[in-house]
C-alpha cells in the first residue's frame, strides 16, 4: 500500500479527527496488514528487522496499542500466553 491509501485506510469512519501516521507506524500497519496470520509483537519486529527497517521493539509495541485504542488493529489473546494482532479491515 502506498502511503496515500494507507492514510485513508486508517481513518476511522466514527471518530472526527484523523490518526495521526508517522513513518514507524506506517510501517507497522503495513507490516500487520500484509501478514498472512496474526502475528506477535516480536514477530512483527523480527520481521521487520528482516527486511532491514530499522525500528525498536519499544516503537512496535507503542504502535500497535495506538492502533488498537484507535480501532484499527484487533488484538487477539487466544492462548492466553501473548497476544496476536491483525488489522480489522483488509
Amino acid at each position: 500500500m502506498n502511503r496515500h491509501s494507507m492514510s485513508s485506510f486508517v481513518q476511522p469512519d466514527n471518530k472526527r479527527e484523523s490518526v495521526h501516521l508517522t513513518q514507524q507506524r506506517e510501517a507497522v500497519l503495513s507490516f500487520v496488514n500484509q501478514a498472512e496470520s496474526p502475528a506477535t509483537a516480536i514477530e512483527i519486529y523480527i520481521g521487520m528487522r528482516a527486511n532491514t527497517r530499522r525500528i525498536s521493539l519499544s516503537t512496535v509495541y507503542c504502535s500497535l496499542k495506538y492502533f488498537v485504542k484507535n480501532g484499527i488493529v484487533r488484538e487477539l489473546n487466544e492462548d492466553h500466553t501473548s497476544k496476536r494482532y491483525e488489522c480489522i479491515a483488509k
